[in-house]
């Protein structure tokens, strides 16, 4: 990745249900052109187990060094090429940060549709959101979700504190959904959405399938 005016790193990656996190603070060889940031993962879990098809996602932060607030991010989504070596995620251009809000609001919800009228007996699936570097998860037995439900979508609500370790979330910053099942092959055991995130107060809705 190339950084512009670098200082210190704060790298999020997600790949076959399962999230990682790096905090990079001797980064001077990115001001002579590009740093690598290596990330292993498991091919095989309780989920799923990673196949070529199967989507990840990576963003890196570009923080304030006195304050670690983010002055900048770069967010990539892709494709697995090889579930079996390496995975080059090049970085481009960074976002710089959105302006601070007045807004009082101190939440940022997520709702995650999951669209399952193909695969309505699935059993354990596993949904994760990200939002400006902060992370959550939930795994559940979708079937039964389907069952109490009037749809085919099943809905996963989640609640992000606003004010994170890199600043608040603003109106912009991108965010992402993963959805993970051995059960959702063919053609992709995990997919992945992203979006920005709305104007701070409203709802964000993706579907993630």
């Amino acid at each position: 990745m190339e950084i512009p005016d670098p200082e210190k790193l704060k790298v999020v990656a997600f790949a076959n249900g399962d999230t990682k996190v790096k905090y990079i603070e001797d980064i001077t060889d990115a001001k002579s052109g590009s740093v690598t940031i290596p990330f292993t993962f498991d091919s095989t879990n309780n989920i799923v187990s990673v196949g070529n098809n199967d989507e990840y996602f990576v963003c890196a932060y570009n923080l304030e060094e006195n304050t670690g607030a983010m002055k900048s991010y770069s967010c990539k989504e892709g494709d697995i090429k090889g579930s079996k070596g390496q995975n080059i995620a090049d970085l481009g251009l960074f976002q710089t940060v959105q302006p601070i809000s007045n807004n009082q609001t101190e939440n940022v919800m997520i709702n995650i549709l999951v669209p399952l009228s193909d695969r309505k007996n699935i059993e354990n699936i596993k949904v994760v959101a990200m939002d400006k570097g902060e992370l959550k998860s939930k795994e559940v037995n979708a079937a039964q979700l389907l069952n109490k439900s009037s749809g085919n979508t099943v809905k996963f609500t989640f609640n992000f504190d606003r004010k994170t370790d890199i600043g608040q979330i603003q109106n912009g910053d991108m965010y992402f959904a993963c959805v993970s099942a051995n059960e959702l092959n063919p053609p992709e055991g995990t997919e992945c959405e992203h979006k920005l995130t709305k104007p701070i107060g409203q709802v964000n809705n993706l579907y993630a399938r």
